[in-house]
């Protein structure tokens, strides 16, 4: 019998957002970028991150993958008709349910006669990201257009004179639906209700600003054909996603390739400000707002809650406010064939050099200190269609960026597990067990490890506070850690070997938490105990070898190893 205590706060702790989940649920909006584009496509890129299988639900198509092992990657493709062209409600929304964890990327592109295209890809938010209330940017088209110095296209109709929203229903009932617009200073509701699984596509011009619902709902930000530069024009296409997952300060990156680009916040009070380098931005009578110096990345910070996104002709970028980096991101570019695919970085000065591709540091990147911050940034190019970056001991953001002739996409990258973790990229945390048996720390060690666990090593103060706050217990009584002195030189250290799998080398003692008068010499105790009494504070103490005590076991986090690209499977 064991006490199985899982380290739940790996993927809760803050507002941190990760991109893994079981359900997911997504729309193709129109794309006529570049015009009459052939040939044009549509994929979700889903990738297991432990053994799974997977379904895709499109009308009345139902399609099963079965047996995807972790790190394999589906490229599901799917019909012209899969997009959403019409405003009003429409059945093509796009559910994938899995077994274990996945995540999915999005992809949309047309190409012209020549080598030009038009791509625009996105993380899809599993549906327990989802939430019932959202702020929607107030973007005119007009105005975006004019405020880089473009002109309306001829052939404008109202059907593409202005940004399209996308509302999603992502529960399998009925869905009350309310829109919130400000018309000339004066606010005015709409209400509706959106089927099960169904969506509705609305004209979203600068007065519609916020989105409520009974239940969860997608909302999707896109323009089938945003005109930028020589007669060319780009779909946009960007997942809002709900305001708890606003933040107050960003680290706007700087995107090569990028002429042109502002800053738009979305904010649900009125007064919020924005500064850079303690000088407050002023936006201009459009909403937009521009930074000081647009050759590197840029710390900005806001005295509210806000949405922060980087606006450039035909490319909408989701900032990613501090308090959502993460520890380790998994990077898809879309072209399979060489050309520019970089990573954008944003990591603690003092730890850029600890970045981590795969298993190995990074060693080509030059990195820009970010004025008045303790980061750094630096674009770090990759050949890989699939990769995965992280880092042992900090959060890091990431962006990834990639152009096609002369257009750049990109956004934020798919955020993997938001703690850090010195072995490597986790997928599924770890799990402390106490067994109730009393054994002598080597038994206790032989017994952890024929689990393939080691005995519990609080290496850091984080996870000796996991341990206590998992433990919780106010037991009078001692358990046994990893933590033993060498016979040879006295000293304390770690042992976590573990057989068959990932090794953990024994490693010396950096964080201590002795009880009172602890550790005693050495002819009084070699190995080390932890009280499981709350009010003992979960101390250490130094204990004869021999003594018999509860062991406490862990099993060790499972990694993000490798990453395999197989066929694609087709929806017809």
């Amino acid at each position: 019998m064991y006490l199985i205590l899982l380290i739940a706060s790996t993927f809760t702790q803050g507002l941190t957002i990760v991109s893994h989940g079981n359900s997911f649920i997504t729309a193709f909006p129109e794309n006529i970028g570049y015009f009459y584009p052939s040939p044009s496509g549509r994929c979700l890129r889903v990738t297991a991150l432990e053994d799974t299988s997977f379904t895709v639900y499109f009308g009345n198509t139902v399609k099963k993958i079965s047996n995807l092992q972790k790190g394999a990657v589906k490229t599901v493709t799917f019909p012209k008709t899969a997009e959403v062209y019409q405003l009003n409600y429409s059945a093509n929304s796009i559910r994938i349910t899995s077994t274990k964890k996945i995540v999915v990327q999005f992809f949309s592109w047309t190409q012209s006669a020549t080598s030009e295209k038009s791509v625009q890809s996105h993380v899809v938010q599993p549906i327990t990201n989802l939430d019932t209330d959202y702020l929607i940017p107030l973007l005119n088209q007009s105005d975006l257009i004019q405020t880089f110095g473009g002109s309306p296209a001829l052939f404008w109709s109202q059907r593409y004179s202005s940004f399209k929203l996308i509302i999603i229903n992502a529960v399998d009932k009925a869905n009350n639906i309310t829109i919130v617009k400000n018309i000339s200073g004066s606010v005015q509701e709409e209400n509706f209700t959106i089927p099960a699984y169904q969506l509705i596509q609305l004209q979203a011009d600068a007065s519609l600003y916020k989105v409520k619902s009974s239940q969860k709902v997608a909302v999707i930000l896109t323009h089938p054909c945003l005109e930028t530069t020589a007669c060319k024009c780009n779909m946009i296409v960007n997942q809002i996603l709900p305001k708890q997952f606003q933040g107050q300060n960003f680290v706007v990156p700087h995107i090569q390739g990028l002429t042109q680009s502002l800053l738009l916040m979305t904010s649900n009070d009125k007064s919020t400000s924005l500064s850079q380098n303690n000088v407050q931005l002023q936006p201009s009578p459009s909403g937009f707002l521009s930074l000081s110096d647009q050759t590197k990345s840029q710390y900005v910070n806001t005295s509210g809650n806000v949405s922060l996104t980087l606006i450039s002709p035909g490319l909408i970028i989701e900032g990613i406010p501090e308090n959502m980096f993460a520890a380790c991101y998994l990077l898809q570019f879309f072209s399979y064939t060489s050309g520019f695919k970089k990573a954008l970085v944003i990591a603690e000065t003092d730890s850029k050099d600890n970045v981590r591709v795969q298993n190995s540091p990074v060693t080509n990147a030059v990195w820009t200190e970010i004025t008045g911050t303790k980061y750094s940034s630096a674009l770090i190019p990759f050949t890989e269609l699939l990769t995965f970056i992280w880092h042992p001991s900090t959060k890091i953001g990431v962006y990834i960026v990639e152009n096609t002739g002369n257009r750049v996409y990109g956004g934020p990258a798919l955020p993997i597990n938001d703690r850090p973790d010195e072995f490597g990229c986790v997928v599924l945390p770890g799990q402390f067990e106490v067994k109730n048996e009393s054994l002598n720390w080597a038994e206790s060690l032989a017994h952890c490890t024929s689990l393939e666990n080691h005995l519990a090593c609080p290496t850091r103060e984080d996870i000796q506070m996991d341990l206590a706050n998992t433990i919780n217990t106010t037991e009078d009584e001692e358990a046994w850690i990893g933590l033993r002195r060498s016979l040879m030189t006295t000293d304390w250290y770690w042992q976590r070997q573990i057989p068959s799998t990932k090794s953990l080398p024994s490693s010396s003692v950096d964080y201590i938490n002795w009880a009172d008068g602890q550790p005693l010499d050495k002819s009084k105790g070699l190995c080390a105990s932890m009280s499981l009494d709350l009010e003992e504070a979960f101390k250490w103490k130094s204990e004869k070898c021999c003594e018999k005590k509860r062991p406490v076991c862990y099993k060790p986090p499972v990694y993000l190893i490798s990453l395999n690209s197989v066929d694609p499977v087709n929806i017809p």
